[in-house]
């Protein structure tokens, strides 16, 4: 019988870099300071740390940080003659923040326009060819691009979703350069021009990156094999990632998803309200038993056509910096402290206050409280920066725990109207499920949230700040497709088309899985993007015979009528197609004595690690941990779950004063 492999997950974040080790039969921790310069290194460090694996499972924010700063690689872009200006054009939609500016924000185009070329060719909306692309067009764009000297190309051809032809036949004049060629054809054969040549670009501009980074990674780790999460809930293998490295936008956070499913399984939930507050940002997600997966990934406005797992995400994490804007108010955020210098608490050179000082001052993290197991905080040096923000413009310092609560309630703010996006607004009923928070911070603000939701139990996992990395643990590789087809429900054989589609994605699926040496079993699942016709939009529905049925049960749900009489359209085929892969991770063995409690300005204090099952306590408390720390408020009750979880439950009586210190009892 083959042995278990040794299995390590480690999610680089904004601030540190998280990681488990499983061998089977015991799981081990660690949590290192993010390397910024070189986040392989701290990979290394904790991978270290944790005693090496054979398998590395990775989240990593490389993609994601190289979208929201711009920093891509130099591309061409080959588009149909008279595309050339679809980066540019978008949706002719402005930013709802210029909805009244006389003048607007110019658009991120991605390619800038003497990089975008264009062909003689045309494909009609079947995939007829109109116009064929001749020998001299392919020859031509060859020259233009050896002198442009890009990177990478990307090549979106006028419908060629529906015909592949022109742009494999352009790949093959341009492969004689050296460098990779990205056919949208390939990567995203959906219409819409616009999302379609945004996501080819993007991957194109991508791929430079993240080739450079997995080799690195891989050099570093090595015997080690990594494979890497994408923003779907799965990994790939890093030979796949680095080909395709769009859709690791959402790599980190997606393993977050899978370790909240588990929690909400072994304490019997149907759902709940999760959020992540990490170092640097904020991701907070309605988690189903049903995996809810968005066919657009949006980033840094950026709306790209991969699937991703429905996070909404804000720029508000621990390390979030305080100031005040032109009128003189008060915001948390966007900009980050980040892990160099960190917040000022951290002792690293930070001056600026943070989210994170602002709880020091409160006194929500004890002097006792080492981060990650090893950083002492430095509370003189988070009240010093919370003194300097001064408040107004006249010059007129606040009392230093009134501005730290300020920070908190702002905070506090951001993160409540996340919450309610993703609930509230798709008419969904937060009262009814259970808070989880999970990420560095997400514990120290939670009954906070809860109440301004009027939530009533919050659910705390084990290890909540290393949530990601145990959550990836849990996934398996996975391989997404997507068709477009535009098929008339009125058509006898448009459902026997749209099969035969998913059968050859599906096949598709599995031969790359096997050529990645993935033996299996593979599972698949298919679906529709529907509408009806004249619409602009679709709903996702299971690929059934009773196709039409469910998703005017889906339109109903979704937006309270359905229009049964009126005839609908099948426009995309989707597979999913992913290897098994069963991991029992066991129950932690719990602690059987009465634990005892240190103090912190009246408020005690216990270490997790030492809380019995059943063992309960009423707030104000503080419960620490390696990878996190929990701010029980005055007017809740913790109770300790057999599967290890805490579970937070309100008691009657009156709120109380939010972002506020009450019951630190500290001067």
């Amino acid at each position: 019988m083959t042995a278990m492999p040794i299995i390590a997950a480690i999610d680089t974040g904004g601030t540190f870099t998280d990681a488990v080790r499983f061998d089977g039969r015991s799981l081990t921790r660690a949590k290192v300071p993010t390397t910024p310069e070189d986040p392989s290194r701290g990979v290394a460090q904790a991978l270290a740390q944790l005693g090496g694996a054979d398998l590395l499972i990775h989240g990593t924010t490389t993609a994601t940080n190289a979208l929201l700063e711009g920093r891509l690689a130099p591309i061409a872009f080959i588009t149909t003659r008279g595309m050339g200006d679809v980066l540019a054009i978008g949706r002719q939609n402005r930013d709802p923040r210029d909805l009244y500016a006389l003048a607007p924000r110019q658009r991120n185009e991605l390619v800038p326009r003497s990089h975008r070329l264009e062909v003689g060719e045309r494909l009609g909306p079947q995939g007829q060819v109109e116009l064929a692309l001749t020998a001299g067009e392919i020859e031509a764009a060859r020259q233009a691009v050896a002198a442009l000297k890009p990177q990478a190309v990307a090549v979106c051809l006028l419908h060629s979703y529906a015909n592949p032809a022109h742009e494999r036949a352009l790949a093959d004049g341009l492969r004689e350069l050296g460098i990779p060629v990205v056919l949208s054809s390939e990567l995203a054969p959906e219409f819409r021009e616009y999302e379609r040549s945004l996501v080819t670009a993007a991957n194109a501009g991508l791929i430079p990156l993240l080739r450079t980074y997995i080799a690195a990674l891989e050099q570093r780790v090595a015997p080690s094999r990594v494979v890497i999460m994408h923003s779907a809930g799965g990994w790939l293998p890093a030979e796949i990632a680095a080909r395709e490295p769009v859709k690791l936008a959402l790599s980190g956070p997606a393993g977050g998803i899978a370790g909240v499913r588990a929690v909400l399984d072994a304490e019997g939930y149907e759902s709940g309200l999760a959020f992540d507050v990490g170092g640097t940002s904020t991701d907070v997600s309605l988690v189903t038993q049903k995996t809810r997966l968005r066919p657009v990934t949006e980033v840094a406005g950026l709306p790209l056509r991969t699937p991703s797992l429905d996070i909404h995400t804000i720029g508000a994490g621990g390390g979030s910096l305080a100031w005040l804007d032109a009128a003189g108010a008060l915001q948390v955020g966007p900009q980050s402290a980040g892990a160099t210098p960190g917040p000022a608490c951290y002792g690293r050179g930070g001056t600026a206050a943070t989210l994170t000082d602002a709880l020091v001052v409160l006194g929500r993290l004890p002097g006792s409280l080492k981060l990650g197991g090893s950083l002492e905080l430095k509370h003189d040096l988070a009240q010093r920066a919370c003194a300097e923000l001064r408040m107004d413009p006249a010059g007129r310092g606040r009392e230093i725990r009134a501005t730290a609560a300020a920070i908190v309630r702002v905070a506090l703010a951001g993160i409540e109207r996340a919450l309610r996006r993703v609930t509230v607004e798709r008419g969904v009923d937060p009262r009814r499920l259970p808070l989880v928070p999970f990420g560095g911070a997400g514990s120290l603000l939670a009954c906070e949230l809860a109440e301004l939701l009027d939530m009533r139990t919050i659910l705390v996992p084990r290890d909540p700040g290393l949530l990601c990395a145990l959550g990836m643990l849990k996934t398996p590789a996975s391989r997404d497709f997507a068709r477009t087809l535009l098929l008339n429900g009125a058509d006898r054989r448009c459902l026997s088309k749209a099969r035969r589609a998913a059968r050859e994605l599906k096949v598709r699926g599995r031969k790359e899985l096997r050529a990645c040496r993935l033996q299996g079993p593979f599972r698949s699942a298919a679906s529709l993007d529907v509408r009806y016709l004249g619409q602009s939009f679709e709903l996702n529905v299971p690929l059934m015979a009773d196709w039409r049925r469910r998703f005017d049960e889906a339109h109903r749900r979704e937006f309270g009528d359905a229009y049964g009489a009126r005839g609908a359209e099948i426009v995309n085929v989707r597979v999913r197609v992913w290897a098994e892969h069963p991991i029992r991770i066991p129950a932690p063995k719990l602690p059987r004595a009465k634990p005892r409690a240190a103090m912190w300005g009246g408020v005690p204090v216990f270490e997790r690690d030492a809380l019995p099952p059943g063992f309960s306590l009423s707030g104000p408390a503080i419960v620490t941990e390696l990878s996190s720390c929990l701010w029980l408020a005055e007017g809740w009750k913790l109770e300790v779950k057999k599967s290890g979880a805490l579970m937070l439950t309100r008691q009657a009586g009156p709120r109380q004063r939010l972002g506020s210190d009450s019951g630190s009892g500290l001067n």
